[in-house]
């Protein structure tokens, strides 16, 4: 019900900006300027992100002394709404000589009252100052825990709107169902029967209720960096490591001899790992295998034990297109199989 209540009020004074709604009373009390907030990403394009109030503020987590922010604050508005929903529905299905019929309706009103709201604000200007050359404690559990989950990302409050006074949200929803079976037989039977459901739920909210919010996000970097994200498109997190951070990064034993076979008095043998950029074929002017890095990350994924037809087609792309770029002869480039492989 409380959740309800900020979600519309937030959608009615901010329908396409950053104020997020407070979805439990109990996390109200977390919601201090500069509080870290983890802005945990949805796994699907559908979900919407879920906001985790936390226990710790930005100094908490800090190397140093603490930042002591500079606070405004304002009066906001008078808020009070009213909204009801009205919801019916009716069912008729048959299998056999069985029939059913199901038919509901419900209704739902929500009052809420927030009466004089307030609003604080951080100087962000300030805080950028305050935030120079400053680092995370990265032994800090907080940082650790959330650094594992690459969903995860620090966000720092920097508006909030609370309550100056006692005020109270109501809520009344009344449903009911009929149903109805007919089962056709040699001997009829005939079942019919109704529920029906009504609640009344009244709450009285304390002064200085955080409602909603707003953050600015963390982007982190390795050695405990970090920078404010102050636009809203600009996305925060953490920095991966060097090992994370391609994907598609091979191991260093996983590597393929491009100047040429290993050979007996070949003093300047080059290993470039599977997945470096050919330019460095081009800083020591090479003039044997350069496509076998390109196909050496293909095969190093095939399944099977030799690299499948449709691969001989791709080496010879390959080679055309390295030949063009690098000026290197096509007769000169020839395959090299990756080490570990059979």
């Amino acid at each position: 019900m409380f959740a309800k209540a900020t979600k519309n009020f937030t959608k009615q004074i901010d329908p396409d900006g950053c104020l997020i709604p407070v979805s439990r009373l109990n996390n109200s009390d977390k919601l201090d300027m500069l509080s870290l907030v983890i802005k945990r990403n949805p796994f699907w394009f559908w979900q919407r992100p879920r906001y985790l109030p936390t226990d710790f503020t930005l100094s908490d987590v800090l190397l140093g002394e603490a930042i002591r922010p500079d606070v405004a604050e304002s009066d906001f508005l008078k808020y009070e709404g009213m909204y009801s929903d009205n919801l019916a529905g009716k069912i008729d299905a048959g299998l056999g000589r069985v029939g059913l019929n199901l038919e509901g309706k419900g209704s739902s009103k929500l009052q809420s009252s927030f009466g004089h709201l307030k609003k604080q604000e951080v100087d962000v200007q300030n805080l950028l100052f305050a935030s120079r050359d400053r680092l995370l404690n990265l032994d800090h559990c907080l940082v650790q825990q959330t650094r594992e989950k690459r969903n995860d990302v620090f966000g720092v409050l920097k508006e909030r709107i609370f309550t100056t006074q006692p005020c109270s949200i109501t809520q009344e929803v009344m449903g009911q169902v009929n149903f109805a079976c007919v089962t056709a037989a040699q001997v009829s039977v005939r079942e019919n029967g109704n529920m029906e459901k009504d609640s009344n739920v009244s709450m009285e909210i304390p002064p200085h209720t955080v409602i909603a919010y707003s953050i600015i996000e963390l982007e982190v970097k390795r050695g405990g960096q970090y920078e404010l994200c102050l636009q809203p498109d600009t996305l925060g997190g953490f920095e991966a490591d060097s090992a994370e951070a391609d994907p598609l990064c091979i191991s260093p034993l996983d590597v393929v001899l491009v100047d040429g076979p290993m050979a007996a008095g070949l003093r300047d043998e080059l290993l470039i790992p599977g997945n470096a950029p050919l330019s460095i074929l081009d800083e020591r002017n090479a003039d044997i295998p350069v496509f076998s890095a390109c196909v050496n990350f293909c095969v190093s994924r095939c399944s099977c034990c030799r690299p499948p037809a449709c691969l001989s087609a791709f080496s010879s792309i390959c080679a055309h297109l390295i030949s063009t770029l690098f000026c290197v002869s096509v007769d000169t480039l020839y395959y090299v199989w990756p080490v570990g492989s059979e």
